[in-house]
């Protein structure tokens, strides 16, 4: 009987190969796991052209999709400020191109709206709004902290300092 060279080489504990298994779907799940991440992230965010002010928060792109600025309240048509606040949007965002930006989880309203922070070149929409005083800081009840409620809040209290707006 001829022994295989197989047959030379040391047997490995057990635990040894558990520990390789272990070890290697440790690694596939890192990067793996890495990867979902980022595709998720980059999914968060997506552009338009804006082609309608539908009113004070809410507006339309080129793509036909309705967006409700998220985190913002203002006035409905027909209040005070509300046509001022229209006007606005229209000077600074009317044929613009956006970025969108979302908040996890919260992408949709009951009516079917995207809800999203809107960006020009940078800018924060929903935070200028605000700022100007046009608007004002809507936070939910037993949500998780807003993406940029930080941000939001700051110029909300600026607004309210320097009498703008709704705050005169």
């Amino acid at each position: 009987m001829t022994k295989s060279k197989y047959s030379q080489l040391p047997k490995l504990p057990k635990n040894f190969l558990t520990a390789g298994l272990t070890l290697f779907t440790l690694i596939i799940g890192f990067f793996g796991g890495s990867f979902y991440n980022q595709q998720k992230q980059s999914s968060l965010t997506t552009s338009g052209t804006v082609t309608r002010i539908i009113d004070a928060d809410n507006i339309e792109l080129d793509n036909k999709q309705s967006v409700r600025l998220y985190a913002v309240s203002c006035q409905e048509k027909g209040e005070k400020l509300s046509q001022e606040t229209i006007d606005y949007l229209t000077q600074i965002a009317l044929t613009q191109k956006v970025t969108l930006d979302y908040q996890p989880i919260y992408t949709k309203d009951s009516y079917g709206r995207t809800l999203a922070y809107v960006f020009i070149n940078g800018q924060h929409l929903n935070e200028q709004l605000i700022r100007q005083g046009f608007c004002e800081v809507a936070i939910y009840k037993k949500r998780a902290k807003l993406k940029y409620q930080d941000q939001l809040l700051e110029a909300q209290d600026q607004a309210k300092s320097d009498k703008l707006g709704k705050w005169k």
